[in-house]
């Protein structure tokens, strides 16, 4: 399974008073980007750009309001459904099947001795050797762009149908997390 790109904090990273240029929203037409409204229409007249200027944009989609709850709705699904979700909140489900998954995580070696001793359990083997470990990135707008959510959610459901509901195809998977009743995580 592949994993996504570790988010690059800085260009995904909200408009600022120390950023001369916010973030111009366009709108794709036939072979050409415009300006999706007259806000972002003045941002670019102001930065006085030349005919025929090269310039290096980073384009993403914007991540959709409703992209939080829709995971969410998944790790809800799985609450509901899957005895070894059954204790924990929506939240807590999406962290452990991230984990589990790998995707939209870090990997992170440590010493057993030191795993241990963080879960505050005795080592059960060599201390020395190391464990893999997979750490959950943030689903906090500002740390995943839309685009890389996006991909983070059809892996998370593709999990889910190859490793838990084998049974299932991804797209179906999906389509019950849209369906699933929200409930605060």
């Amino acid at each position: 399974m592949s994993h996504l790109q570790r988010p690059n904090t800085k260009l995904n990273a909200h408009h600022s008073p120390a950023d001369p240029t916010p973030p111009i929203g366009l709108r794709v037409v036939k072979g050409a980007l415009m300006p999706a409204t007259e806000s972002d229409h003045q941002t670019l007249q102001r930065l006085d750009l030349s005919m025929n200027q090269v310039v290096h944009v980073q384009l993403d989609t914007l991540r959709h309001p409703s992209d939080l709850k829709r995971i969410h709705k998944l790790g809800q699904l799985l609450v509901e459904h899957v005895d070894m979700f059954a204790h924990m909140d929506s939240h807590q489900a999406v962290k452990v099947l991230q984990s589990l998954s790998g995707a939209g995580c870090d990997v992170v070696s440590l010493p057993a001795g030191t795993l241990a001793d963080l879960a505050g359990q005795p080592c059960q083997g060599n201390p020395d050797k190391l464990v893999v470990v997979f750490q959950p990135w943030s689903l906090s707008p500002n740390a995943l762009s839309g685009a890389q959510f996006a991909r983070l959610f059809d892996q998370l459901c593709r999990y889910v149908a190859l490793e838990i509901w084998p049974h299932c195809e991804q797209e179906q998977i999906a389509k019950w997390a849209d369906i699933t009743p929200y409930s605060l995580p």
